[in-house]
């Protein structure tokens, strides 16, 4: 166990070294996943050659991933987005990240399950190929976004792919979940089951919300109500950090989405927390949810390329997983399924979006050419089909190490190949930006004043443009007059002034609209 635990630590330190040099020379070409794949995959031959016992300490666990790697990549993720950005393409994230991911997840089932009754890949029944649809539509670009904040790409891009991609992992996961509790109560595929399963994954989304801003704000109330907690930064650390990541495990606990709450928790906990703590926790907490996501993220790579060196190895045979077990036609038809299922979410629905973006908003088929590209598969299709629980019923066969072994080289050749293409894709589509793109906002700048900033610079050409304006006056209001004296948060006297300048805009905009359709 102590073996397994000096080779991570040792794994960490070199990768932080590599990863400094990828950031002092801005490499795209590598990326930190990469080399962490990489890394984790050369320890896991050696290991599997000369230390076999060690490496049962080092397999990749499903409830350790969950309940220890994930939360904290979560929860700064939503701590550090850009929210007036985010909420801006908030239909476009939605639409790709909810009905994106059904789209992926049907298409990758139907095209499995016709290559299986045609004799293409092994045998696989509806049930089957619909979960591992669901659990493979789970993106994570993790290389992608790294390689936009090196090069610099147009923010709508750079947040449409994020957001997507946090809000895509628990659509997949309730998707997964929802179609499992179908198998077990024997039901069939159809559209009906299908629908079902769409109800439920809203209904999953709206209670995760819910229970995010219950405990949140009522955690942010708890700083401003108790002043004495400023002169104190360690516990004011822990304390919001101890109130955030409690909301994953309660919605985990009502068998919702903790993934979400926990993204919305660090949205939430950057408007109204942050502006309450002392100045010395505020400079350390984006510090300490920095330094834990990467520590994380890089763990979760390391672990996943260690368990494929030790398929790939193949000398155990007490093993549950060998290479005899890949089946490279499931691979390729896999792949193959996964990348027409991504274009369909892509071109179609974004498209669509565009119909209700402003002009700065619109994404371009350029753009969407990255998108699909953008579509990696990482740990947390992994971590799904790791604890794979069905067994066909019809003959007793349990697939379990195809399925897993599939998902490892998918995630493996996307991580290296789509992410090592990312910036000659960019240099070739014209997307390089002078300013740079990143999820993390300015904090000199109130979040208000940058809210209004951005509403000062939107055409204003139509009515959902108006729409957009009016709505983001009225929260900026209702913020400003109502949720900020008791959840806290940095009061901006530019913000008050402006309330009434944008309502009277909004106003103009509307005649202007209603004379243009006029005409």
């Amino acid at each position: 166990m102590h073996g397994s635990i000096l080779i991570l630590i040792g794994l960490l330190a070199l990768l932080v070294l590599v990863s400094l040099a990828l950031d002092s020379y801005r490499c795209t070409l590598l990326s930190k996943s990469g080399l962490a794949l990489l890394f984790g995959g050369l320890v896991g031959f050696g290991i599997a050659s000369h230390a076999p016992d060690v490496a049962v300490h080092l397999n990749f666990d499903h409830s350790f991933f969950f309940d220890v790697l994930l939360p904290p990549i979560i929860y700064e993720a939503g701590f550090s987005v850009e929210r007036t950005t985010f909420f801006r393409n908030f239909g476009a994230i939605l639409t790709t990240a909810i009905w994106g991911t059904l789209v992926s997840a049907c298409v990758t089932g139907l095209v499995l399950y016709a290559a299986s009754a045609h004799a293409c890949i092994p045998p696989l029944d509806w049930t089957e190929t619909f979960l591992f649809g669901a659990l493979l539509s789970a993106v994570d670009p993790v290389a992608t976004l790294a390689c936009f904040q090196k090069v610099s790409v147009p923010p709508v891009l750079f947040n449409i792919v994020f957001g997507e991609s946090v809000l895509n992992d628990a659509v997949a996961i309730a998707l997964y979940k929802a179609l499992l509790s179908v198998a077990r109560a024997g039901g069939g595929m159809s559209v009906a089951i299908l629908m079902l399963v769409v109800v439920q994954t809203f209904g999953i989304l709206v209670g995760s919300i819910c229970v995010s801003l219950l405990m949140t704000l009522a955690g942010a109330s708890l700083f401003v109500g108790i002043p004495a907690l400023r002169a104190y930064p360690v516990y004011e650390i822990l304390l919001c950090t101890c109130v955030s990541l409690s909301t994953y495990f309660a919605a985990e606990l009502c068998a919702l989405s903790g993934i979400v709450a926990l993204f919305f928790s660090g949205i939430l906990t950057a408007h109204y927390h942050y502006h309450v703590m002392s100045p010395v926790a505020q400079v350390a907490v984006h510090h300490v949810l920095q330094t834990s996501a990467f520590v994380c993220d890089t763990l979760v790579y390391v672990y996943v390329g260690l368990a494929t060196a030790i398929v790939l190895h193949d000398t155990s045979p007490q093993s549950p997983l060998q290479l005899h077990d890949v089946s490279w036609p499931l691979v390729g038809w896999t792949t193959f399924s996964l990348l027409v299922g991504r274009f369909l979410n892509i071109f179609p629905l974004v498209g669509l979006t565009n119909h209700w973006h402003c002009n700065q908003d619109v994404i371009t088929p350029r753009m969407m050419l990255v998108m699909w590209l953008a579509g990696l598969r990482g740990a947390v299709a992994v971590a799904l089909v790791t604890d794979w629980p069905y067994v066909r019923a019809s003959d007793g066969v349990d697939n379990k190490s195809l399925m897993v072994t599939t998902t490892l080289f998918i995630v493996i050749g996307s991580t290296w190949i789509v992410g090592g293409l990312t910036a000659p894709l960019l240099h070739v589509c014209g997307l390089i930006t002078a300013a740079p793109s990143s999820t993390v906002p300015d904090r000199s700048v109130p979040p208000a004043a940058r809210r209004m900033s951005t509403l000062d610079d939107s055409p204003t050409t139509s009515r959902c443009a108006m729409f957009r304006i009016t709505l983001a006056s009225m929260w900026l209001s209702f913020d400003e007059l109502y949720m900020k004296p008791i959840f806290g948060g940095k009061p901006t006297r530019r913000a008050k002034g402006k309330i009434a300048d944008d309502a009277g805009r909004a106003s103009l905009l509307e005649r202007d609209v209603a004379a243009t359709e006029h005409r």
